[in-house]
């Protein structure tokens, strides 16, 4: 279920939580998977040229644009290897699954296999820096610009560390396989002459990574995503332009952070009851159809206010699938967030036994037409087995009439 989300903005530490942590990186952002709220920013809209960004969009695109087609070969030009970055030394004219060349995208970073990718799905560099871009719109990220798929620098093209979270959160949670290259600690090349291995450091040295990338363009201003669950709540953490020496202690110090002072747990459950209207000369509970979960400061009561838009009175029938309202909860840090509210019962108008029995059939009508279905089968069974009895009867008396 689809939820809209207000963000407040604030610099490093949220409302009722532990101070939070001093880190060198020029920009900063830890974000929760589930629904997205910020629970640390450091200058979280400075337009910057964080390589990773185009990266990871290219895998994106090439993943969404080519889901079904991940076996199909693209054939490599002389153009998309003479690039700065082309590590794998890719063969002009050879064929290289999609699948492959995204895993090395994503993995090592490989500039070459991100042109064969974008010729191979765009036509050329321009028109699959059109689709980059396109995507950007769609997920509204706001501050971003791309003009190559590779990631090197050009002065024109810029992100910043708040749409990098929309667009991983956005990747991770609506690509199985997205998440499953992101989560990968290294894969073989295809030809076996090299092993692709993630170079984010945490992969290796801090519990519940389960997600990650690393890049730069200057070696003094690195980036490292980092995502990691525990718990059952999973943090999508983003430092930018770090000094070499501190970009995993920065990383570490945000996802500690989260881990001690944040939960994830149930705001509303199924079946729940919020409010009670009148329908008819009925009166019913208004009820969620599904879990709403939430993060929240450890130990604190982080709702904020309730409100409900409901109609007084409604006039039957009312059904349960029937959104008959809804009820916004307010959170401290300023997310809203809206339930669905439903009726627990089907209330039908005041009529007859009949019609209520219509009302019935009409609401489990699938279940009416198999019982129908079967009714008809065991008359057909019935009347067959009375015909034979009648038959053998009438054969009976056929033959004594005979004999006598």
């Amino acid at each position: 279920m689809v939820v809209m989300l207000i963000l407040c903005s604030f610099e490093g530490s949220v409302f009722g939580v532990a101070e939070a942590p001093e880190i060198k990186a020029l920009s900063a952002i830890l974000m929760e998977e589930q629904r997205g709220q910020i629970l640390y920013e450091k200058n979280p809209r400075e337009k910057l040229h964080i390589s990773c960004a185009n990266k990871i969009m290219t895998g994106l695109i090439a993943l969404e644009k080519m889901q079904n087609q991940l076996n199909t070969n693209a054939t490599v030009s002389k153009k998309a290897v003479s690039v700065e970055g082309a590590v794998l030394n890719l063969e002009v004219g050879g064929k290289y699954p999609v699948e492959d060349l995204i895993y090395s995208v994503l993995l090592g970073s490989t500039n070459d296999s991100a042109n064969v990718l974008a010729e191979h799905i765009g036509g050329d560099e321009k028109g699959f820096v059109e689709l980059m871009n396109k995507k950007a719109r769609e997920l509204e990220m706001e501050d971003t610009y791309f003009t190559n798929p590779t990631g090197l620098y050009d002065e024109k093209q810029y992100t910043t560390a708040y749409d990098l979270a929309i667009l991983i959160r956005y990747a991770i949670t609506k690509s199985n396989t997205f998440n499953e290259i992101f989560s990968s600690k290294a894969r073989p090349w295809v030809d076996g002459t090299q092993i692709l291995i993630n170079s984010n450091e945490l992969f290796w040295s801090y519990d519940g990574v389960d997600g990650g990338k690393t890049g730069y363009n200057e070696k003094d201003r690195q980036t490292a995503i980092t995502t990691a669950t525990r718990n059952g709540q999973r943090l999508i953490c983003i430092v930018l332009d770090s000094p070499e020496e501190s970009l995993y202690d920065d990383s570490i110090k945000l996802l500690d952070y989260g881990f001690l002072n944040f939960r994830t747990g149930i705001l509303v459950s199924m079946g729940q009851p919020l409010k009670k209207v009148t329908v008819g000369d009925k009166v019913i509970d208004l009820v969620s159809i599904g879990d709403y979960y939430y993060t929240y400061p450890a130990g604190e009561n982080y709702i904020k206010d309730i409100e409900f838009k409901v109609a007084e009175n409604f006039t039957p029938p009312v059904l349960k699938s029937d959104v008959l309202g809804i009820a916004k909860y307010f959170l401290e840090d300023g997310t809203v967030i809206e339930v669905s509210l439903h009726p627990a019962v089907d209330v039908y108008s005041s009529v007859g036994w009949f019609e209520s029995l219509l009302n019935q059939v009409r609401e489990y009508r699938d279940i009416a037409v198999l019982l129908c279905i079967l009714f008809a089968i065991e008359i057909f069974i019935i009347i067959y087995h009375i015909v034979r009895l009648i038959k053998r009867a009438f054969s009976r008396l056929v033959y004594k009439s005979g004999g006598n």
